[in-house]
């Protein structure tokens, strides 16, 4: 079986001579695959013995062209990397060429196969099951086969595999003669004319030209050269057509011939895409770095500084006090009425802080302090504390950049968001249309490599380059800010590192606001700005202040200082004496009158509507804006407490999937708020529908329903949400048909849990009766307990059955 093969083609029937290796064995096979004919010829073997491969009468060679890279030379880095990534075997090839690249009724069997590692192809060695079939017609049916069921490897998407039937005897060697497109046909016999060539080497690709020897010429032996237009091309018709004889005789030898590059550099720049498009990537990204991000941190310290504003302008400035004192006087003749505003609305905002002067004053030796943490101001939703940091506490330091999470995390595609950071930070020029255009690059050029290019930039990615810019034009205002102050105050000038000890008030003041604002589908930004911010804390280079209604921010701003304890400030609602004193001033602004003119029936009206509003900022400017568009004081506030109701039920009384809690469990909750003012936090959790349940109470208070109050470190006291909700409560409870509805589902789900415990208690009973009939241990305290249990259970079920029923008439009364 292991001789050598040799096939003669000339118009006579082909012949087949065998000639005996003597003297030397074939080394055992390497692989062993499923089947037992088909068989794997190790490589070694064949170039250590003879370098050719034996074929009988009824056997056939085909070449797979495409199943791996070129090698063009020893050290090709793609051939190398490609080899690596694929990590082809010769079982593995075999199975592949079987399932994908040949007929399955094709009436051969595939005995071996010798991997081309340079020439990117695979032989195949069959024996043919019919004898009638020949190898043209195998080579068509394989053709017609891979032309209908294309195989394009990921290497090389742009050319399917192709098969050729082996007519001439394929030479496998291991010499440092590598892959070109360039053929020299040697010619053993007389010369064969460029008609038959063309003839022969055709079929296996594009021929850019053949050049016959001159016949003048006395080199030896003869030979032809043959440029085909690809390499491939080439080296399937070397492997298929090596040591073929053609109709006159003549034997042909085949070699690769080396060619003279042209443009080298731009055939290896088109040649190696997986390198230079990253590469072009990269080089393209250090160039915008290096041209626009001076640009960007020149306008981010623009907008912090404020030096180009106009509202620091001194023409601007004058013109707007005169116009503003203009106004004032025609406001003071009453000629627009209750349509404008007077001079009066400042000091009337004022009248709403006054109770807060002292978290103010806090806030404001916070920022006159080395910085060492963050400052965190947190309130309820309303309470004004916004405006209290923005408008009191940092309105005349010269430096402060504030930054929305409310409007940034209420963007509705990537572009807007880029859009809206890049507003806030000031950080131009910025260009978010770039970011379709560079994802749709990318892809391309992932179809045609196979792997990304880095021409496209996620948005998370984009929006920490932004605040890495954002810190280091803070950081450069601290330093000039600093330098500025000290050669001021001494006239010499003071080195980098002294900015960050001494003179705090030359540091820039960033105010994060509304933060965590719908956190949870919004993690990576607020963790983003948490790391950003602890970064400018702990270089001591700007204060950051966070205002939040957030109960639960510390989870997450302590990852990012985890050793730090925050400066907390809690601003909580308005006095109610203060509350009606903000109402009063602000309605008589609007109306021209003075409090002396107002009649005392209205100011008791007033005192009525205000008590269930408490002191949340928004909904006392609501009310407001109510009576002065016209409502009484009273029809004002139950208003604003039937739609509090509202939504209430809407959102929390509502059955839904997509609830951490159930509508039975905020019932329990209404219905206390309703009767008390506060819940007893341990009572609560005493409930059997709060059993267990701690986190069903924090998502609760997360949705704003209630407020859990902490006393030493420990929840002990629950409260309403907003303080206008207290009397929605009562209003719900007062609805008897909502009421008895949810009454009979609250009831119905605690009978359940009740009835799921007895059941348990019975089946324990049940194990206990059989140790008792057996009479080796005493259990009849256990017993008697659980029987005491059950009875307690039934009653309490019994007592919750007749609460349902009369339930049931009252919804049988009330719509």
């Amino acid at each position: 079986m292991y001789a050598v093969y040799r096939r003669s083609f000339s118009v006579v029937p082909a012949t087949i001579t065998r000639l005996r290796t003597p003297g030397r064995r074939v080394p055992d096979l390497m692989h062993q695959v499923p089947c037992r004919r088909h068989v794997v010829i190790p490589y070694e073997n064949i170039v250590e013995s003879t370098g050719l491969i034996d074929a009988s009468s009824d056997e056939g060679l085909l070449y797979f062209d495409n199943l791996s890279p070129l090698k063009y030379n020893l050290w090709d880095i793609q051939h190398l990397v490609t080899r690596f990534i694929l990590r082809q075997n010769t079982t593995s090839t075999l199975q592949f060429i079987k399932d994908k690249a040949i007929p399955p009724d094709l009436p051969i069997e595939i005995e071996q196969i010798i991997p081309r590692s340079k020439d990117g192809g695979v032989i195949v060695k069959f024996r043919k099951r019919q004898g009638q079939i020949t190898d043209d017609e195998i080579e068509a049916q394989i053709q017609t086969y891979l032309q209908e069921h294309p195989v394009r490897p990921w290497f090389n998407p742009f050319r399917p595999i192709k098969s050729f039937i082996i007519k001439g005897v394929p030479w496998i060697e291991d010499l440092h003669r590598f892959p070109s497109s360039r053929l020299r046909v040697e010619f053993e016999g007389p010369d064969v004319d460029q008609e038959t060539l063309y003839y022969y080497f055709r079929r296996y690709g594009l021929i850019r030209d053949i050049t016959p020897l001159s016949p003048a010429s006395k080199d030896l032996p003869r030979y032809a050269t043959i440029q085909f237009v690809s390499v491939r091309g080439a080296a399937i018709a070397r492997t298929c057509l090596h040591g073929i004889i053609s109709k006159q005789g003549t034997k042909m030898h085949i070699h690769y011939e080396p060619t003279l590059q042209k443009h080298i550099f731009r055939d290896w720049l088109f040649n190696h895409p997986r390198i230079v498009i990253p590469a072009l990537a990269a080089l393209l990204a250090g160039v915008t770095v290096m041209i626009f991000d001076p640009i960007r941190t020149w306008f981010i310290k623009q907008k912090i500084t404020k030096r180009f504003s106009l509202s620091n302008n001194p023409v601007v400035k004058w013109i707007r006090t005169t116009t503003m004192s203009t106004i004032d006087v025609i406001l003071a003749t009453g000629s627009f009425g209750r349509f404008t505003l007077s001079k009066k609305e400042e000091s009337d905002l004022q009248i709403g802080f006054s109770d807060r002067r002292g978290i103010i004053e806090q806030l404001k030796t916070l920022l006159n302090e080395t910085p060492e943490t963050f400052i965190v101001v947190q309130g309820p939703r309303g309470s004004g504390k916004v405006e209290l940091v923005r408008d009191h506490a940092v309105k005349d330091h010269p430096y402060t950049l504030f930054v929305d999470c409310q409007k940034i995390t209420e963007t509705r595609s990537d572009a807007a968001f880029i859009k809206e950071v890049s507003t806030q930070l000031g950080y131009f020029p910025v260009f978010p249309w770039m970011n379709n255009i560079s994802a749709f690059v990318d892809l391309i050029v992932q179809g045609v490599i196979g792997q990304k290019a880095g021409f496209s930039e996620s948005v998370d990615s984009q929006f920490k380059n932004m605040l890495e810019n954002a810190a280091t034009a803070i950081k450069e205002i601290a330093i000039e800010n600093h330098k500025k102050t000290m050669k001021t105050s001494t006239g010499s000038r003071a080195d980098d590192a002294d900015c960050y000890e001494t003179n705090p008030t030359a540091r820039p003041v960033i105010v994060i606001e509304h933060y965590l604002h719908r956190a949870d589908k919004n993690e990576s930004i607020y963790r983003a700005l948490a790391e950003w911010a602890s970064v400018l804390v702990m270089s001591k280079v700007a204060h950051v202040v966070f205002v939040t209604d957030d109960v639960g921010y510390a989870k997450v701003l302590q990852e990012a200082i985890p050793t730090q304890v925050f400066n907390t400030i809690t601003v909580s609602d308005a006095t109610p004496e203060l509350a009606r004193k903000f109402v009063l001033s602000q309605i008589l602004a609007v109306t021209g009158e003075s409090e002396d003119d107002v009649p005392e029936s209205t100011l008791k009206d007033l005192d009525e509507a205000l008590k269930p509003l408490g002191g949340r900022m928004t909904d006392l400017l609501t009310l407001v804006r109510r009576i002065t568009m016209g409502e009484s004081n009273r029809q004002a506030a139950d208003d604003m407490i039937r739609q509090s109701a509202s939504e209430i039920i809407k959102r929390f009384l509502r059955s839904g999937n997509d609830k951490s809690w159930t509508s039975e469990q905020a019932w329990t909750i209404v219905k206390s708020l309703a009767k008390d003012e506060d819940i007893r936090y341990n009572e609560l959790l005493l409930n059997l529908l709060f059993k267990n349940a701690k986190d069903v109470i924090a998502a609760l208070e997360h949705a704003e329903l209630i407020t859990v109050l902490e006393k030493d470190g420990r929840p002990y006291k629950i409260k309403a949400g907003r303080p206008i909700y207290r009397a929605a409560c009562q209003r719900l409870l007062n609805d008897k048909g909502l009421a008895a509805t949810l009454e009979i589902s609250t009831m119905t789900v605690i009978s359940g849990l009740l009835i799921a415990s007895i059941s348990k208690n019975e089946e324990e009973l049940a194990k206990l009766s059989k140790i008792v009939a057996s009479k080796s241990v005493d259990i009849s305290e256990r017993m008697k307990y659980l029987a005491e249990d059950i009875r307690a259970k039934q009653a309490k079920i019994s007592e919750y059955d007749k609460l349902i029923d009369k339930q049931k008439k009252v919804l049988a009364t009330e719509y």
